[in-house]
């Protein structure tokens, strides 16, 4: 039998990362290609314990349907953790969970963008986030590089020549692959740029905590925090480990323009 898959799907490859993932099943093997923490940091007994304490303490919660935003002490938690952190959010925006980067990622070019519209991305960049912009059926645009990050002029060229550009996806801090860190000028100058031809910027910090030496460098979104085109977001799941996939997400500025649309986007998704 020969079936037809969707016009979505069609222009997907395998996954880099799923078959990076198959080489780490090897014991001979100590891989270098994926970000996973070592085992030796896991805080076992801390999560056993908080994990007995939730079970006796709050069994109907941990286990029953929540609202689709996620639970709310932890939405509140997040939202004044990265408020006190990075300097950014206000009182009246929103944050909502999700399982991973990649899905919130998923969402954000649901909500943003039609068929056909152009995805800007660092080159090279995530894999994991590229293959979510394509499989919506976003296009994918590469923006060129150097040793600070993404080139201002090379992004304003796109700005002006590419049809339909919706979303700017960028990693400042430690980017993945690149493990670059653009530096405050740098990012000031894409900030100016997006907010001068009006496109939503998707501020991806999954390593930004991460950081053994130096010091931290303003977020993107600290520059402005009236600026209504952004999405900054902070994903702690790859500071965790891997069953405690989170990713706090602000939405800007309001719940009634942007929070909606998302919201009902992930209602679809989980159907909560």
């Amino acid at each position: 039998m020969n079936y037809q898959f969707s016009d979505k799907l069609a222009a997907l490859k395998p996954s880099a990362i799923r078959e990076i993932f198959k080489s780490l099943t090897n014991p001979e093997i100590i891989s270098f290609a994926a970000g996973n923490p070592s085992p030796e940091s896991f805080p076992v007994e801390a999560l056993a314990a908080l994990s007995a304490d939730i079970f006796k303490t709050q069994p109907s919660p941990a286990l029953q349907y929540s609202i689709t935003e996620g639970y709310p002490p932890l939405r509140r938690a997040v939202a004044e953790r990265v408020s006190a952190k990075f300097g950014v959010g206000r009182s009246f925006d929103d944050t909502i969970i999700v399982s991973g980067g990649q899905q919130g990622i998923e969402l954000a070019c649901k909500a943003f963008c039609n068929e056909g519209d152009a995805v800007l991305c660092e080159d090279p960049s995530f894999i994991g986030a590229l293959n979510a912009f394509r499989s919506n059926g976003a296009r994918t645009v590469g923006v060129a590089c150097d040793g600070e990050g993404i080139l201002p002029e090379a992004l304003e060229e796109r700005l002006k020549t590419v049809p339909n550009v919706k979303l700017l996806y960028i990693i400042p801090t430690f980017q993945n692959p690149s493990g670059i860190t653009t530096p405050l000028a740098r990012r000031r100058a894409v900030y100016a740029l997006c907010k001068k031809y009006g496109v939503v910027i998707i501020e991806d910090n999954p390593y930004g905590e991460l950081r053994f030496s130096g010091e931290d460098i303003p977020t993107i979104k600290s520059f402005d925090p009236h600026f209504p085109k952004f999405c900054p977001q902070v994903c702690v799941s790859d500071i965790l480990p891997r069953p405690l996939r989170l990713f706090p997400r602000w939405w800007l500025p309001s719940r009634a323009r942007m929070c909606i649309p998302i919201f009902s986007s992930k209602c679809w998704c989980t159907g909560i």
